[in-house]
């Protein structure tokens, strides 16, 4: 199946007349209405209103991609709009774009939807996509963009469809209290640990955090003193825990994936390795992380 199985003429919205992403969302989701591709207008209604996403996906600075899973929707629908001028999201000039498309499907198609997403995804990476969007003055013109109605939605559900891109890391020569903060401000449990060219070097978890840290915390608690505990690092010198280089305290050995694999195989790894994260790699390089977290939240719509 291709995405010119999903498009429709009377979901395709150009000119776009809107000013944030949430009104041009609103607008396809009429659309998609007026089409029969909702069975639940009120319904949808109220799931972009009381349900909208803290940070719809944008596509690398190409489009924003709303896409909600709500039986509102009779099956797996998309509707596409081109604005004259960008859109941004909220007052950050750096996230604007012109092309918005909405993806709504049945809580029950987890992996139809995650599969449709991927192929719009894939089809907005190509610069000659784009350009034809952007060029498009009718729905029939952008209904004729080969690269956009070609794109193959994918048998499979994969990494690259479920994993977090723009993966924060952490350096080797960074301290644990550097790498601590780090993990607390923004609520993960384990940063990659990356070298100079982007190559995955090793792993910190929170639980090399509490290996490392938390003598020194029991110390402090128990006894009122501020006295480190010191350690040796790997060459030999005493050092107090928080300045403890991530190099000496992570994980050198890690297990990681590729884009292409499908979700049904790291299910399968994830319990006979007994291993719940992974940095994902291209040519050697990180390009995302992948959680049990994030396939539970993504398939399952926790």
């Amino acid at each position: 199946m291709t995405l010119a199985a999903l498009l429709d003429r009377r979901r395709v919205i150009v000119p776009l007349e809107a000013t944030s992403v949430r009104e041009a969302t609103t607008q396809l989701a009429g659309a998609l209405a007026r089409a029969g591709a909702v069975t639940d207008e009120a319904r949808l209604s109220e799931v972009l209103k009381n349900e909208w996403p803290e940070d719809v996906v944008m596509v690398a600075g190409r489009a924003f991609l709303p896409h909600f899973r709500t039986d509102a929707a009779g099956a797996l629908a998309l509707a596409i709009g081109v604005a004259p001028q960008p859109i941004c999201r909220g007052n950050d000039p750096n996230r604007c774009a012109r092309v918005v498309v909405l993806i709504v499907a049945p809580i029950r198609e987890a992996s139809e939807y995650l599969r449709a997403m991927s192929a719009v995804a894939r089809a907005l990476a190509s610069d000659e996509v784009l350009e034809g969007l952007h060029a498009a003055r009718t729905p029939d013109e952008v209904l004729a963009i080969a690269g956009l109605r070609d794109t193959p939605v994918p048998a499979e559900v994969t990494v690259h469809d479920v994993m977090t891109a723009n993966v924060m890391t952490v350096g080797p020569d960074s301290t644990l209290d550097d790498a601590a903060r780090e993990m607390l401000s923004r609520g993960v449990r384990a940063l990659p640990v990356t070298g100079a060219n982007g190559e995955v070097l090793g792993l910190l978890t929170d639980g090399h955090l509490l290996k490392h840290l938390l003598p020194q915390t029991v110390q402090q608690l128990s006894t009122g003193q501020m006295k480190a505990i010191k350690r040796r690092t790997a060459r030999g010198s005493p050092v107090a825990p928080r300045e403890v280089h991530v190099r000496d305290a992570m994980d050198r050995t890690v297990l990681c994936l590729a884009e292409d694999q499908t979700i049904a195989d790291v299910a399968a790894l994830m319990l006979a390795r007994d291993v719940d994260r992974f940095p994902v790699t291209r040519d050697g390089t990180l390009v995302g992380f992948l959680t049990r977290g994030d396939i539970v939240r993504k398939l399952l719509g926790y």
